[in-house]
């Protein structure tokens, strides 16, 4: 309490401020600190509130932001971390997910994406490779299979072509070899059957004709 020169009684301190004894007024608390009425000091706003000067109270952080101890306002999670309400820290967003600024969770990175710890947004998979949802790395296609950027799995590739590890599309099997459904090669025509560009399989020679091995046609055999 307090009073003035001449005063008949002393007044009772607001809430907000505070006075030790024998005061002639009642100093405001300052921001970052509180007094309910007729306080003889002010008390430090803990860790995840705040408060500005003069304050009855200490209100708690939103969700996305986080104070320490005797904060007079709340600092925005920056992107990559997250926070709940009366937070004293923001956490970092683990691997597979990620935040904008001012984040209350962090959101799982779609398929065909991915993401390291405390990321503010998730990474476009490469074509040759693919993720599901809420990755860390992104996994690359086996031979025999492909993908464009941004997949969530590897296609096998068709009969008639083929391809290595890690490719972005397949590759035409050449006249003279063919392949099925998956392959990582194209295997020869053997000598006395041929085949065209991205064929499944060899077609024998017929009577009257022959071939050596990998051969796009046969030949027809001479008269005599």
């Amino acid at each position: 309490s307090y009073s003035a020169a001449g005063a008949s009684s002393c007044t009772t301190c607001s809430a907000g401020s505070y006075s030790a004894a024998a005061a002639s007024s009642c100093p405001t608390c300052s921001a970052g600190s509180y007094s309910a009425t007729g306080s003889s000091s002010c008390t430090t706003c803990s860790a995840g509130s705040f408060s500005a000067a003069a304050a009855s109270t200490c209100t708690a952080c939103t969700a996305g932001s986080y104070s320490a101890d005797g904060a007079g306002s709340c600092t925005t999670c920056s992107a990559g971390s997250y926070s709940a309400t009366g937070a004293s820290s923001c956490t970092n967003c683990s691997a597979g997910s990620f935040s904008a600024a001012a984040a209350s969770t962090c959101t799982a990175c779609t398929a065909g994406s991915y993401s390291a710890d405390g990321a503010g947004s998730c990474t476009t998979c490469f074509a040759g490779s693919y993720s599901p949802t809420g990755s860390s790395s992104c996994t690359t296609c086996s031979a025999g299979s492909f993908s464009a950027a941004a997949a969530s799995t590897c296609t096998a590739c068709t009969a008639g072509s083929y391809s290595a590890d890690g490719a972005g599309s397949c590759t035409t099997c050449s006249a003279g070899s063919y392949s099925a459904t998956g392959a990582s090669s194209c295997t020869t025509c053997l000598a006395g059957s041929f085949s065209a560009i991205r064929a499944r399989s060899c077609s024998s020679c017929l009577a009257g004709s022959y071939s050596a091995a990998a051969a796009s046609t046969c030949t027809a055999c001479t008269a005599g």
